[in-house]
């Protein structure tokens, strides 16, 4: 319960913040924020697979061991998320690192499901698809996921919370919760 409590606060606060819309730190000659848009892949109109957008995030893995023991862990991850030519389909692929566990990422990539109008603060979605890191050995088992998201205007920050669990037998759900700020490699320009 202290667990949902802290996260229902940590959007709240999130919300405190002013719309996105009423950013500062934009580029003038797109009039998009200059570092992109957290968790947003893109129109994709008109593409088979859209442009990518790379978000970096941190904060904190929670779950459960084969003893009903909590484990809490700092995490740090690379997101990438493309959408598809189809409307509210989308594709992402992560690199997880949890250091007090070892050096290896935990690799995903998920299908997923995003209902709502991608211009709003607040991003959903939903999906499937594989993980490694979740079995006896490192192959890829399978993964469900829902994610929640508020984007703030605050320099593109965004709180978000993940819920997520490997489908094989034994696996308990994992929870993130963490902060997430994008980055636009495409907009990088070299002099």
């Amino acid at each position: 319960m202290r667990k949902l409590l802290s996260v229902s606060v940590l959007l709240l606060a999130a919300a405190a913040f002013p719309a996105r819309a009423g950013a500062q730190d934009t580029d003038p000659n797109a009039g998009h924020p200059s570092h992109g848009e957290t968790f947003h892949p893109g129109s994709g109109s008109g593409w088979t697979l859209g442009y990518p957008s790379v978000d970096l995030n941190g904060g904190l893995w929670l779950t459960k061991n084969a003893a009903d023991s909590s484990i809490h862990r700092f995490f740090l991850r690379a997101h990438l998320g493309m959408n598809t030519g189809i409307p509210h389909v989308t594709l992402s692929s992560d690199l997880t690192w949890i250091p007090s566990a070892g050096a290896t990422p935990f690799i995903t990539i998920v299908g997923q499901i995003d209902p709502l109008d991608r211009a709003s603060p607040l991003y959903l979605s939903v999906g499937a698809g594989v993980v490694t890191g979740h079995a006896t050995t490192d192959k890829f088992v399978g993964w469900a996921q829902a994610v929640l998201v508020y984007r703030t205007s605050l320099h593109e920050l965004a709180p978000f919370v993940q819920v997520g669990r490997a489908l094989n037998a034994g696996r308990k759900l994992e929870l993130l919760i963490g902060l997430a700020h994008p980055l636009a490699p495409y907009k990088f320009h070299v002099p």
